[in-house]
């Protein structure tokens, strides 16, 4: 009882320090501030910045030039009675065929003759017409209808050559080459070597899309968009098989170009296997839950993240170890095969893991913390980096604590009191990690409690999902919030025993300070260096920043996939060991040094 009255009279020593109050409060003054700041600030990019395209809206190719108020805004163009703002999503697309068309007709030097620029013109009217006809019904980038843009003008230009397949072969693949790179091979096949009732055919299934098209864009039918959209993608494999086929011959024809022209086809299946098993049932599950791409919800993140990760897989094959020496990039980055070999298995098994979860968020129908970016929850958890600040605030108490007492000359009124020395050096370590860990938890909480005010309250009733299932946020929250304030602890107790052993504050503070700041400089030069070094993994350098173990991107994570032998277990039991033994060290070294000043 003695003693605990000891450590709260400790306690409000402490506090009637004006410099630690000051900082104190100012600390908790940024707890609040922040979410307030991120607010006004969101508020304004929403008002200043009109993005491109808005979240779930899958890709398009409308003129790749976004739109910032003020910066690109000109003069409204009107073309067949249609007014097209320079805000329009195609107003670049009408705006660069109108200039395009009239510097060709002032140069007609750079085409073979005179018959071929004029196709050129012609297809390009058509082009025109079409995007006059978009702009007309769709006014926002982040209309789920601008996605049909590419497909459109790709329908345009095939009925542009099949209409007039009856000139020379030569000019009018000129013409298209230059308009839409048509391969030779292709291009004959598809439009020239064909029958009139073959040509009939194909343009009544073009009409047809088209029709099916300027219905969706007038009506706004999307039911009929996905429907369109999945016709487009099966379109698209059949076009990819005819390109197989040309590239199967090309081996056959020529056995030496047999290496880049499989890599090539594989590439190819890849794309096919993607769209079968990504685009099209993404589609289905759009039309099914009627997810319309383009509105501001969290299934559309959800679904570009399964898209965008499910591609990305594609991409990362593993490479036979043959193929592997054969890159001497991987071979500098890597080193040895098995180190690749690791690295990309643990990048493929985290794009499985996100999949995985963006899919048990879509089936449960409640948003991951992933997908709400801008929610209370995304933004409580990475205030989580506020235990850098409550790590700086130790370290300054614990330098400050007792080498304040040797240099003030109050140490020697200190121990003249009925206490042992142990009980009164405990008394201030423990007064100061009272405080400052009443810091972090009143900080985090008060930062909670403003993020719910500005961005909801109802983000934290949704739960979080992992691997193995669900989970309610602060169960997920709480275990990360607790093991985050470990390197403050960490940084106090040498700080602490500094201060016993030097006596002096500037240093006491100082140093730990740059061992602080420096094991994240030393984190990136060892990780992103060409040698792995794994013994940092038995050093507390890493576990400096143990936010960095819960970031999907950090210099922790690289260092996993690399080799290291990182895990939160092992850093906290490192660093709570250390702690014990600075104050053990603190003691000894307090009970047995003379006081002499």
């Amino acid at each position: 009882m003695l003693f605990l009255r000891q450590v709260k009279y400790e306690i409000k020593n402490i506090i009637r320090s004006k410099f630690i109050l000051i900082i104190g409060i100012l600390i908790l003054a940024i707890c609040i501030a922040s979410p307030i700041i991120s607010l006004i600030g969101q508020k304004s990019r929403t008002d200043m910045y009109y993005p491109m395209v808005a979240r779930g809206v899958m890709t398009s190719v409308v003129y790749d030039r976004p739109w910032y108020p003020g910066e690109y805004e000109e003069e409204p163009i009107i073309v067949d009675g249609v007014t097209i703002k320079s805000d329009n999503p195609f107003f670049w697309n009408v705006k660069s065929l109108i200039d395009e068309r009239g510097y060709m007709e002032n140069d007609k030097g750079n085409f073979s003759s005179p018959e071929v620029l004029d196709l050129i013109l012609g297809v390009m009217e058509a082009e025109q017409k079409f995007y006059v006809d978009l702009a007309g019904h769709i006014t926002e980038h982040g209309d789920y209808r601008v996605e049909l843009a590419w497909a459109g003008r790709e329908i345009i230009c095939d009925k542009f050559v099949y209409e007039h397949n009856h000139l020379p072969k030569e000019q009018l693949y000129e013409a298209m080459s230059y308009r839409m790179g048509y391969e030779p091979d292709i291009f004959d096949e598809k439009f020239i070597n064909i029958t009139p009732e073959e040509k009939l055919a194909a343009l009544d299934e073009i009409d047809e899309q088209l029709n099916s098209l300027y219905k969706v864009v007038e009506t706004n039918d999307f039911p009929l968009f996905v429907d369109l959209r999945i016709k487009q993608e099966r379109h698209n494999i059949e076009d990819i098989k005819e390109r197989i086929a040309i590239q199967e011959k090309i081996i056959i024809d020529d056995p030496s170009q047999e290496e880049w022209v499989s890599e090539y086809i594989e590439q190819m299946k890849n794309e096919i296997e993607l769209i079968e098993t990504n685009n099209i049932p993404t589609l289905e599950y759009r039309l099914q839950n009627n997810i319309i791409p383009g509105e501001d919800i969290w299934q559309n993140t959800a679904l570009s993240n399964i898209e965008m990760n499910k591609r990305e897989l594609m991409y990362r094959k593993i490479l036979t170890e043959e193929e592997f020496n054969r890159e001497r990039y991987l071979v500098e980055q890597y080193k040895t095969y098995a180190r690749y070999v690791s690295t990309m298995e643990a990048e493929r098994d985290e794009i499985n893991n996100q999949i995985v979860i963006a899919e048990r968020s879509l089936d449960a129908g409640k948003p991951d913390m992933s997908f709400e970016p801008f929610g209370s929850r995304n933004r409580t958890f990475e205030f989580l980096s506020y235990s850098s600040f409550v790590a700086m605030f130790a370290i300054l108490i614990g330098g400050w604590l007792m080498a304040s007492e040797f240099q003030q000359g109050t140490i020697r009124l200190l121990i003249i009191r009925p206490k042992t020395r142990t009980k009164i050096l405990m008394a201030k370590f423990l007064s100061a990690l009272i405080i400052f860990l009443v810091l972090y938890i009143l900080g985090s909480f008060l930062n909670m409690i403003t993020n719910g005010i500005c961005f909801g309250f109802k983000d934290f009733t949704y739960p979080n999902f992992t691997i193995s299932g669900e989970i309610n946020f602060f169960a997920y929250y709480l275990p990360k919030f607790a093991v985050c304030i470990m390197p403050a602890i960490f940084t106090f107790s040498l700080s602490f025993l500094l201060s016993v052993l030097i006596r002096n504050i500037a240093v006491a503070i100082i140093i730990p300070i740059a061992l602080y700041i420096g094991s994240t400089i030393m984190m990136q030069i060892l990780v992103y260096g060409n040698s792995v070094a794994k013994w940092i993994a038995f050093t507390p350098i890493p576990y400096m920043e143990f936010t960095s173990f819960f970031n999907r991107y950090s210099v922790v994570k690289s260092a996993i996939q690399k080799g290291i032998p990182l895990g939160i277990g092992y850093g906290i039991l490192m660093l709570v060991s250390l702690s014990v033994i600075f104050v053990i060290l603190s003691i000894f070294t307090f009970k047995r040094r003379d006081i002499t000043n």
